[in-house]
């Protein structure tokens, strides 16, 4: 018997033995099926003086959903707290499977002297929220036990697939559920044809309950969506994360205040714990291609649109001015490996046969777009203690690691511009040609006097209409800058002659166009997160007249990486960027953009809070002895014409070369 331990109960009028209980406060047939306990603390508690011996103390319910269940107990000392540790309860799961409505059961805890029925010595009730079997009880209670409602294994997912096979087999594509053995491409494929099946179904949608994710909403399962025709966005979520389990796939949910939507892996990998409540998480896997979130209420839409268009919306609802708004992931494979069950089917099974689907327009099995296949963050040796090594050492030294350099925390002001480049590659490549790119002021699009409603707009045509003309003016060399006509000409001017007297007066050019940014914390309690521009390509500003609008041209300085950035992720945090260790990648046109960005999120992918953003920002950025640093990496050569010099570079661990005589001061 485990010994009471001391407990100091307070001074009390009337001293009696009292029960205290912890319940979880809501009970389906989800957490029977998962092993989650009923009750999760329970004791006893003697606030009297004396020792209490032969106790009985005893449990039961209405309604009866769990078998009644005695602990006998020897003896409780005075003033002592009795925990019990046999919490082990016997719910009744048929019952829990039979309830269609939720109701309220009270769990009654009985505490007598053994063999006497009569009085008891304390009493404590206690009320469960029992729900039907299809009633999920939301994030704020046990957020995990969601996956027990992916159910994979209903026959109707079953016909899902055989529809989804023969879909890709009409499309000449193999219609084999092969998982992830075809590489990414071919998991966007399978996904694509389920898509396709899905939206053969003809769905509509259906309203979900106020803060459903929060308290919980009935679940229709796979037979039931495809039975009645309607499904709320969660419904639509766990059908495609059932399919694509069933598929070989590892799905994701994800929650938003008021919505869900899924997600999947694109290689064969989970997160580390069931829950993510982190979205850079997810947003540094969707940059990498490694997962692709889509909104799945858009099969409801008649007709549906491409599955790329979905995949597109999804990575929009957990964009970074959408944080607030984020809830949390669940990821289905992780739950698998927790022995997190589906729940169990009561669907009977039937042959396999296609699906009736209505007559709706086939959606085609689009091409997957540009897709890593293999894994391309290997790591390359540590760069040997060599004198470009030394060198670069050395102009390390000369920069400025603090929070004060806009360099590591880059604080948007009246010294910078966002520039609206939805494909920054494209306006680097068009930079590296050496023709200007006009600036424009931002254009009034479904906002100001345009009359036109955003979201009903988008939701008709399919498209980002605000991205789309960006991309098309783009293509005529013009940008937009996020920042209204009077105010543009007011700031670019600041801007244009703050460049002028930097280059007048310390020879160097302090004009870049930062693209990309590196969002990153430090370690401590506060979460301050701090922005450091990744690739800095020299800009110059020019006009033709006072009264012309300023272009952007190329200067003549090299683009390079943030070399302070560089030093300052070397120093605190012992990571080093691969990316940095020799020339920039290049494409055709100029710098690999994309393959700069990529192996910065590689790098970061798994630290918390970091992410890699794609805004472009046309800002000043001083370097702090920036003129030192400059001569150091650009007249290396004219420096090693001295021979302690390039002693010191070339070979600094050995001694000096004897013979050479005294230098003669007058000379000197």
């Amino acid at each position: 018997m485990k010994k009471a331990q001391p407990y100091d109960a307070g001074p009390s009028p009337a001293a009696t033995p009292s029960i205290a209980a912890t319940l979880i406060a809501k009970l389906n047939l989800a957490a029977y099926q998962n092993a989650v306990p009923l009750l999760r603390e329970l004791s006893i508690t003697n606030e009297t003086a004396a020792a209490i011996t032969g106790l009985e103390l005893s449990v039961a319910s209405v309604p009866a959903f769990l078998k009644p269940k005695t602990w006998r107990i020897d003896e409780i000392a005075g003033g002592s707290r009795y925990h019990i540790t046999d919490l082990d309860l016997q719910l009744d799961g048929a019952l829990l499977a039979r309830l269609t409505e939720a109701e309220y059961a009270t769990v009654a805890f009985v505490l007598r002297r053994s063999g006497d029925t009569s009085e008891a010595l304390a009493h404590l009730d206690c009320t469960v929220e029992l729900l039907p079997r299809h009633q999920w009880g939301g994030l704020s209670h046990l957020p995990d036990l969601v996956a027990a409602f992916v159910q994979p294994n209903e026959a109707a997912v079953e016909r899902l697939l055989k529809q989804t096979a023969e879909t890709l087999r009409k499309h000449g594509k193999s219609p084999v559920l092969d998982g992830y053995n075809g590489g990414a491409k071919r998991v966007w494929e399978l996904v694509s044809g389920i898509w396709s099946a899905v939206a053969a179904l003809g769905l509509d949608y259906a309203l979900p309950p106020a803060s459903f994710e929060h308290a919980g909403q009935k679940v229709r399962g796979p037979a039931h969506i495809v039975e009645s025709g309607l499904a709320t966005c969660f419904d639509t979520a766990l059908l495609f994360c059932a399919a694509m389990e069933q598929a070989g796939l590892n799905p994701l949910l994800v929650f938003t205040k008021g919505h869900a939507f899924a997600g999947v892996w694109l290689k064969p990998e989970e997160f580390s714990t069931t829950v993510v409540d982190d979205v850079t998480a997810l947003r540094k896997r969707v940059k990498l291609k490694e997962l692709v979130l889509f909104e799945t209420t858009l099969v409801t839409q008649r007709p549906a649109p491409l599955f790329s268009y979905a995949a597109q919306l999804g990575a929009q609802q957990i964009a970074e001015e959408k944080d607030e708004s984020f809830e949390l992931a669940v990821d289905i494979r992780r739950a698998r490996l927790q022995r997190i069950k589906p729940l169990t089917s009561t669907e009977a099974p039937t042959p396999t046969v296609p699906l009736e689907t209505a007559p709706l327009l086939e959606l085609p099995i689009e091409e997957a777009p540009d897709l890593p296949d293999d894994d391309v963050s290997a790591e390359s040796d540590p760069a040997t203690l060599n004198p470009q090594g030394r060198l670069a050492r050395w102009q390390r030294k000369l920069l400025d690691l603090s929070l004060r350099n806009n360099l590591l925390n880059f604080r948007p002001g009246k010294k910078a511009l966002k520039l609206e480049a939805p494909d920054p590659g494209t306006l680097e490549d068009l930079l590296s040609d050496g023709r200007p790119i006009k600036l424009l002021p931002k254009p009034d699009l479904m906002e100001g006097a345009d009359p036109r409603n955003q979201a009903i707009y988008e939701s008709r045509e399919r498209e980002d209409l605000r991205r789309e003309h960006a991309l098309d003016a783009l293509l005529r060399r013009e940008v937009f800058v996020a920042a209204a006509e009077q105010e543009l000409e007011t700031r670019l001017v600041e801007l244009y002659r703050m460049a002028r007297n930097a280059l007048q007066e310390g020879g160097a050019n302090t004009l870049f166009l930062a693209i990309g940014f590196l969002c990153w914390t430090r370690d401590d309690k506060t979460g301050q997160r701090y922005r450091a521009p990744l690739i800095l390509v020299p800009v110059a500003l020019n006009r033709k007249s006072m009264r012309s609008g300023f272009t952007l041209t190329l200067h003549d300085d090299e683009p390079r990486f943030n070399p302070t950035l560089i030093e300052m992720l070397h120093q605190d945090f012992k990571l080093n960027l691969q990316i940095a260790d020799g020339e920039l990648p290049k494409d055709d046109a100029g710098l690999d953009v994309a393959a700069i960005w990529k192996e910065v999120s590689l790098a970061v992918k798994d630290i918390k809070g970091w992410e890699v953003t794609e805004d472009v920002v046309l800002a000043s950025f001083s370097f702090a002895k920036h003129l030192m640093w400059k001569d150091l990496t650009e007249r290396t050569e004219q420096l090693r014409e001295n021979a302690v010099v390039r002693h010191l570079i070339d070979t600094p661990r050995e001694p000096y070369p004897a013979g050479i005589a005294f230098p003669n001061p007058a000379g000197l």
